[in-house]
């Protein structure tokens, strides 16, 4: 007989530790040293990724959908795999005053198109590598990690300002990126 009951569970926390979604951390590389948007001196963020490491209340794990190819022979249809589609990510964070997160986002959407000089970016410029990485209850042990190449920000939206509320504001960043794999610790 198969044991399915919660004392099974219980009898093995190692196996069965549920996990929390709270418990992970957002980062980008190549962005340190970036310029700042909000400046025409040249001013820069020394370390942005930082900023957004400790600024992240909400991220999307990565995902794709496949297209599926129909094959028709007769009067019947058979359906094979097709080309791969990752998501766009969806990245929340809090608009830290002092750290000025938003102004991290915006110089990091920036190196794809500045507003300001009216050109595009190099895809080398601003396409980066970036990882979510998921640790277990207790922030010690790395549960898995998802490696996401080609990131780029898309879209910033902030939150409205409101006098009838106190409510911490949050920019979301629409991240694109050409795939995502899973990484897994040894």
């Amino acid at each position: 007989m198969e044991q399915i009951g919660a004392y099974h569970l219980s009898d093995n926390p190692n196996l069965y530790e549920p996990q929390r979604n709270n418990n992970f951390v957002f980062i980008v590389t190549g962005i340190d040293n970036i310029v700042n948007a909000g400046y025409d001196n040249g001013q820069r963020i020394p370390n942005a990724a930082e900023v957004l490491k400790y600024s992240v209340v909400k991220v999307d794990v990565p995902s794709f959908q496949q297209q599926a190819i129909e094959i028709r022979r007769g009067n019947s249809v058979m359906k094979a795999a097709g080309l791969p589609t990752f998501s766009d990510g969806s990245l929340v964070v809090s608009d830290f005053i002092g750290s000025d997160s938003k102004s991290t986002l915006m110089s990091w959407q920036y190196l794809s198109y500045n507003p300001k000089t009216e050109t595009v970016g190099r895809m080398s410029e601003y396409k980066k590598t970036c990882y979510l990485v998921e640790y277990d209850v207790d922030h010690t042990t790395i549960v898995r990690t998802w490696k996401m190449m080609g990131c780029w920000v898309s879209n910033l939206t902030e939150d409205s300002f409101d006098a009838t509320s106190g409510d911490e504001k949050q920019v979301t960043a629409t991240i694109q990126y050409d795939k995502a794999i899973p990484v897994y610790e040894d």
